[in-house]
């Protein structure tokens, strides 16, 4: 068995390591937290929108807003999968952009943010 080579850090007791581990699972748990409440709240305002609509709001924008805006991001059943980047719009042309129906916006949606499976 042959010694493992020297470390990139130089010599450092476990204690080093240790800290050096932990400074970087932080960091790790610090960005997961983001991405976690980004999803969260993504989620929520969608589910929010959904107590805004009724029956006599089928096919207005509203809903169809809605629905393309629910299959894009797909929150649920785990909101820590979704897609929040399909809903982070730099711009917002309503006229063009609440063509169609609600799986064409979400498909128009999700090939500007880059994904390549399409909502379905």
């Amino acid at each position: 068995m042959t010694r493992p080579g020297p470390s990139i850090y130089g010599k450092e007791s476990k204690y080093q390591r240790d800290k050096r581990r932990h400074e970087w699972k932080r960091k790790i748990e610090c960005a997961e937290g983001h991405m976690y409440r980004a999803a969260y709240l993504a989620a929520e305002r969608i589910a929010t929108m959904s107590y805004l609509l009724n029956d006599d709001s089928k096919n207005t924008p509203d809903w169809n807003l809605y629905w393309a805006l629910r299959l894009a991001v797909r929150h649920q059943p785990n909101h820590t999968r979704a897609r929040c980047k399909a809903a982070a719009f730099e711009t917002f042309k309503a006229n063009a952009e609440l063509e169609g129906d609600p799986l064409e916006m979400a498909s128009r949606w999700l090939r500007q943010a880059g994904y390549t499976e399409i909502a379905a």
